[in-house]
């Protein structure tokens, strides 16, 4: 037998559960600062979604007034269109009579 370090079974088993205890030690501490690092990343990415979501409110309830303008502006014109085009008429008619 070579006369370095021999370890017996239970030696060995407890060098293992040492070595399994650091690592999970380890692991935890890992998970536990990832787990901090995803919330915020998650944070932060529900308040960029928020924002983007009321910035497109806020455009759409725009387009909508400029919209609404525009027909308003548009049932004028052709309001106005359709009064001159019946006083027309009409002056058509007056001549065409007389």
């Amino acid at each position: 037998m070579n006369p370095g370090v021999v370890l017996d079974f239970w030696q060995m088993l407890a060098l293992t559960g040492t070595a399994a205890t650091i690592l999970g030690v380890f692991l935890i501490i890992y998970g536990i600062i990832n787990n901090k690092t995803l919330k915020n990343e998650s944070r932060l990415t529900r308040e960029i979604i928020q924002k983007e979501s009321e910035l497109t409110r806020q455009m759409i309830q725009e387009m909508t007034a400029q919209l609404q303008q525009q027909a308003r502006q548009e049932q004028e014109l052709t309001r106005q269109m359709i009064q001159e085009t019946a006083k027309y008429l009409g002056d058509l008619v007056v001549k065409s009579k007389s």
